[in-house]
């Protein structure tokens, strides 16, 4: 009993996996969990993208928001307010260099830079003698550097995560001004050595304390949000697949009207990492998902083909990619699961209305193949419904110098109307294969398909269509589907780039199972920064309390007795430089402190 009731159990796993596979092409089946996208960059392309990067944030640093500073001594000595905080000196660093090295370490090297912070100082404070605290408090920092090295790896959501392993910062000089300040400025003047010296130390350790919370926290969570799942309108340039007509003869059919007008808004492509990036010297690797699914649901059944490097995979461009066809393979998938590889031709859409008709009074048309449908249904008009009964399969193939091959099967129903009710003649079973060769030049695509194969089957009918009728319409339709495809071949269309990013020197190879690109990248700097400012940039970069124990040094040294006006020291007031918006007044106001 107990081995009959195995079997029946194998038997209603075997069925229920041939129901499943139903769904999608035999040839497309793959173990899940490899990567779709593998993408290796190389020096010239990091080095390029340390100077975008260097250039970014050159123009972004002087307009980063910075919150206001409060801070409560302890005891009950006073609170300290810095508030309308703005970048009052900015010129950027001489050197900027980003390097890598196995098996997963980044380098980020910053020297000479030049930052000035200013703003408004309020609050009191009572340490040996009360202060009130007046005026504008402004800290100038020379030769800033700054050597990070930090390490990238797959976190378990799939996102890149990013660790610091070391982090040295170092300033040549810092100038501390307190403009208007009063008695508490008069003491930050006479103690100008010691309180820009013990300000240098506390922004040494701050800088690399606030890049350290940055990278391990902060640009972490961004990461984790932009780098997972994203609609296919941010990842491409979607209205330029979406608008493009199949034939200026078809007026009315889209790739939007074959897959839906908002596919691009209901498919989201997966940008998850598949393994743990590796980094040699000056280059990196970064293998990603690359599945398109629908609403980001994933839950494709079939895997990515194994796509590895080859050693000899080396290049003066700056990034090669290679891209399997398990990209295109899961969207059409998941678009047929959601019934949208449809389309519907009546004699309301343009192009075809004269071909859609059971009486051709002069001109050719459906019935002078099928010369019962004019004898049986004289003077009515035909709808064509093809949908697919199987999600197509994409196959890049190194055969022919590179083709992409599609293999599709559908069905076809043929209804008759006379303009008020409408019924069903012939339901055709489809089977088509095309191969198409495609050209880049330019970031357009061009190129040409040719239908090996379109079969027509009659699956049931209110009128016998022999096999001999069935050819001949196979015959004339895919003479017009394949002359329609290669008009809008011929006339190209734009490669679906996100905006910031431009090709230049491009370079494609069809192999097997995947696409080698290898191309020079232009950045435009302008989009990208305005992108920065929104993301990046978008909150307080060095935000944040105060290190107690370097503000209570730098209040205290300010607060000690001051010297009789014949003891100071000239040099207190020697050497003074102030570079600030045209407002600040440099010139310091000593009848404006006032005591409690």
């Amino acid at each position: 009993m107990r081995p009959l009731v195995a079997l029946k159990l194998a038997s209603l796993v075997q069925i229920a996996l041939l129901a499943s596979r139903q769904d999608f092409h035999p040839l497309l089946d793959a173990p899940p969990h490899l990567p779709g996208v593998r993408l290796r960059l190389f020096p010239s392309g990091i080095s390029y993208l340390s100077q975008v990067a260097a250039n970014v944030l050159a123009e972004q640093l002087p307009r980063i928001v910075i919150p206001d500073v409060e801070h409560r001594l302890p005891g009950d000595q006073g609170l300290i307010y810095i508030s309308r905080i703005k970048i009052s000196r900015f010129r950027r660093a001489q050197i900027h260099d980003v390097s890598t090295s196995a098996p997963n370490r980044i380098s980020w090297t910053m020297k000479n830079l030049d930052l000035g912070f200013i703003g408004d100082l309020s609050g009191a404070v009572n340490i040996v003698v009360p202060f009130n605290l007046t005026g504008q408090a402004e800290v100038q920092a020379e030769g800033l550097s700054v050597h990070l090295d930090s390490s990238i790896e797959r976190a378990p959501n799939g996102s890149a995560h990013v660790s610091t392993l070391s982090c040295h910062s170092t300033i040549r000089a810092v100038d501390v001004i307190n403009h208007n300040g009063g008695l508490f400025g008069l003491a930050v003047t006479v103690f100008k050595q010691g309180v820009s010296d013990n300000v240098r130390l506390l922004l040494q350790g701050l800088i690399c304390k606030k890049v350290r919370k940055y990278l391990d926290e902060d640009l972490n969570e961004k990461l984790a949000e932009v780098q997972t799942r994203s609609p296919l309108t941010e990842a491409i340039e979607a209205n330029a697949v979406r608008s493009t007509r199949l034939s200026s003869a078809a007026g009315g059919i889209t790739i939007g009207s074959i897959l839906g007008k908002s596919f691009s808004k209901d498919f989201y492509i997966d940008f998850r990492l598949r393994e743990d990036p590796y980094c040699g010297r000056n280059t990196v690797d970064i293998a990603c998902a690359g599945e398109i699914s629908y609403k980001g649901e994933g839950g494709t059944p079939f895997g990515p083909p194994p796509i590895q490097w080859l050693r000899s995979h080396s290049d003066s461009h700056m990034v090669m990619l290679q891209v399997s066809d398990y990209l295109p393979n899961s969207l059409f998938y998941h678009a047929h699961k959601q019934r949208l590889i449809r389309l519907h031709l009546s004699p309301s859409t343009e192009g075809v209305a004269q071909f859609l008709r059971t009486s051709c009074e002069g001109s050719f048309c459906l019935a002078d193949l099928v010369p019962q449908l004019a004898e049986t249904y004289p003077n009515h008009t035909l709808e064509l419904s093809l949908a697919a009964t199987r999600a197509p399969a994409v196959l890049f193939s190194e055969k022919k110098g590179g083709v992409i091959s599609v293999n599709l099967g559908g069905v076809i129903v043929v209804f008759v109307s006379d303009g008020v009710r409408r019924k069903q003649a012939a339901v055709l079973d489809m089977e088509v294969v095309a191969d198409a060769k495609l050209n880049l030049q330019n970031q357009n695509i061009s190129g040409s398909v040719e239908l090996t194969k379109f079969d027509l089957t009659s699956r049931s009918a209110s009128l016998k269509i022999s096999q001999e009728e069935l050819s001949d319409i196979a015959l004339l339709v895919s003479q017009m589907v394949e002359n329609m495809l290669n008009e809008m071949l011929s006339n190209g269309f734009p490669l679906p780039l996100p905006h910031v990013l431009g090709l230049k020197n491009l370079s494609v190879d069809v192999l097997t199972r995947r696409i080698l690109i290898r191309t020079d990248v232009a950045v435009d700097e302008r989009r990208l920064s305005r992108l920065a400012a929104r993301t990046i940039f978008n909150g307080p970069a060095f935000g944040g309390n105060l290190d107690e124990a370097a503000v209570m040094s730098f209040v205290q040294l300010a607060a000690q007795p001051i010297p009789p006006p014949d003891q100071m020291s000239a040099t207190a007031f020697r050497d003074r430089r102030f570079v600030g918006p045209p407002h600040v007044n440099p010139t310091l106001n000593f009848a404006r402190f006032s005591t409690t």
